[in-house]
């Protein structure tokens, strides 16, 4: 056995003083985007001779930063970046929040335990605070039933931008928070949306190769063809004459952007030949697994092959992929998927097909077994009538553009997290509205652990503190202020004012300020809680067997 090699160990106090220098690095990049009148950070693109890039989102500013000079600073950093990326994947919009309250209590708690406080009481008050927190928010969230709230919602999520969060906003009116919205740039300088039909499910590709967008880890195809099948393909004999009839196909002059197999499983040679076949740029393929299982996977693909236009390729029916026609591919406008989900936009199938196929699922919903399969067949049947909305983003420049349609992608997925779990006072009043029974519980706890729930009380007021620095106010103030206002009042930094944060219309999904204050809470009790840095020599000899 190889044994490992040990470069250098930092102990505390200097290994707490490292690990906060990293900490304060990565969350002082990222606050800077909080608010609405935040500043965006401009990044060095890989490749020198392309522009920088623009960048207002702070998961994806989070994740473009690799790595630190300082090997131990670096450690803290790389405990943001971790925690920015996991809240921006599990809830969508939040990594400044979080990042900076966890950055508040680092710092509080290093205060205290400087002081002679005992660290793990001190962990163990804020774990205490974290719950009380927690159901102090939930009390508050309300239902999304209003449009108008909708409509606030998006364009605070949305930077700001009216026009953007207007249309986010009707778009949901109109397709539902269940249906498909996706954001896609304009090709002109305005901004404007439309409304296609297609379908979305819960699996993504079979291998991250066919990525075609490496930071958002995704994969998109332009005008695909799609083939649907529910056998295992893993032999590239399998799929050898469905590529060289699509390859023959383009050669023809068919102008399509490449070639999207569902199928159970691609593993083996099959998925070496896609892949191959893709990073070669000799045709762009993604192969996705089928969602559901057995029979139902079988009507799901059965659904995705009449939605665009071809035929299942079925075990049942003793199809083989070898022998394979014309017969069974078919064609969307667009596949979008990542590892967890994908959507088809734009099927070119049979409308009277989609329309049967629609009135044949609704027959069979009295026969269903239980209350499982009637919400799957619903599910069904409202994937295959529901709409996609496109977002078209337009703007003079690139980087414009791409900024606004980051602000797109946000608001969409801040007004899906309201819809699941509702909407609390916006612009950090949430967090401050919790206040009150952290302060009573505090008063029931001894003193260590009564330091820790102070510590998460000020933390909690780190959102708006930097909300009001970045609007270039007096943030001390600003929260004097709000300490003698009522419950729900926050801070407008575009009136510069105070007032209740739901009825001004400044809302937050109560899933992104509960995910946020959770994941800052775990980043930030395990940067206190660590006693001792160490470095692993890789180039040192004695780590060879």
């Amino acid at each position: 056995m190889p044994q490992k090699a040990y470069r250098d160990v930092l102990l505390k106090p200097r290994a707490r003083v490292a690990m906060a220098r990293g900490v304060d690095l990565m969350a002082n990049v990222l606050r800077v985007t909080l608010g609405p009148q935040a500043r965006a950070v401009v990044m060095a693109p890989v490749i020198t001779t392309r522009a920088p890039e623009l960048l207002t989102d702070a998961g994806t500013i989070a994740r473009r930063i690799i790595e630190l000079p300082d090997p131990y600073e670096n450690m803290g950093a790389m405990l943001i970046r971790q925690m920015a990326w996991q809240v921006r994947e599990k809830v969508g919009n939040g990594a400044a929040t979080a990042a900076t309250i966890a950055q508040a209590l680092l710092h509080g708690a290093n205060y205290q335990a400087a002081a002679g406080t005992n660290v793990m009481m001190i962990r163990r008050g804020i774990e205490k605070g974290l719950a009380t927190a927690l159901e102090a928010l939930k009390a508050q969230a309300t239902p999304m039933d209003d449009p108008e709230k909708v409509r606030a919602l998006a364009i605070a999520a949305a930077g700001g931008d009216r026009e953007i969060g207007s249309y986010v906003a009707e778009m949901l009116d109109i397709i539902g928070t269940d249906g498909v919205l996706i954001v896609e740039e304009s090709s002109t300088m305005r901004t404007d949306r439309e409304y296609v039909e297609g379908l979305q499910w819960d699996s993504g590709y079979v291998s991250s190769h066919f990525c075609t967008d490496l930071d958002r880890m995704e994969a998109v195809i332009e005008n695909p063809l799609v083939v649907a099948t529910d056998l295992n393909l893993d032999r590239a004999e399998q799929l050898l004459p469905l590529l060289e009839m699509v390859l023959t196909r383009k050669q023809a002059g068919d102008r399509f952007g490449g070639l999207v197999i569902f199928a159970n499983e691609i593993t083996g040679t099959a998925l070496g030949l896609l892949a191959a076949n893709h990073e070669r740029d000799v045709l762009k393929c993604i192969g996705i697994k089928a969602p559901g299982a057995g029979d139902r996977r079988v009507r799901i693909l059965e659904d995705i092959a009449i939605l665009t236009g071809g035929r299942l390729v079925a075990e049942d029916a003793g199809d083989q992929m070898e022998s394979a026609g014309r017969e069974v591919v078919g064609r969307a406008r667009r596949v979008w998927c990542n590892r967890d989900f994908f959507s088809v936009v734009g099927g070119a199938g049979d409308q009277g097909a989609i329309r049967s196929r629609i009135s044949e699922i609704k027959k069979l919903l009295p026969t269903a077994e239980g209350d499982f399969e009637r919400d799957k067949m619903r599910e069904r049947i409202g994937k295959l009538s529901g709409g996609v909305g496109v977002l078209k983003v337009g703007a003079p420049t690139e980087r414009e553009r791409e900024t606004r349609k980051q602000r797109g992608e946000e608001a969409i997925v801040a007004a899906r997290a309201a819809a699941e779990e509702g909407l609390v006072p916006g612009g950090g009043a949430a967090y401050l509205a919790c206040l009150p029974a952290l302060r009573a519980l505090a008063e029931t706890l001894g003193h260590d652990e009564a330091v820790g729930v102070r510590v998460l009380m000020r933390a909690m007021e780190a959102p708006t503190e930097w909300i009001a620095r970045n609007a270039a106010r007096d943030h001390r103030s600003i929260l004097a202020k709000l300490r003698a206002a009522p419950p729900g009042h926050g801070y407008d930094a575009i009136q510069d004012r105070i007032v209740d944060m739901t009825e001004a219309g400044i809302l937050d999904p109560h899933r992104v300020s509960r995910g946020a204050l959770e994941f800052a809470v775990s980043a930030g009790c395990m940067a206190l809680t660590t006693e001792a840095l160490i470095l692993t020599d890789k180039t040192n000899p004695a780590v060879n067997p």
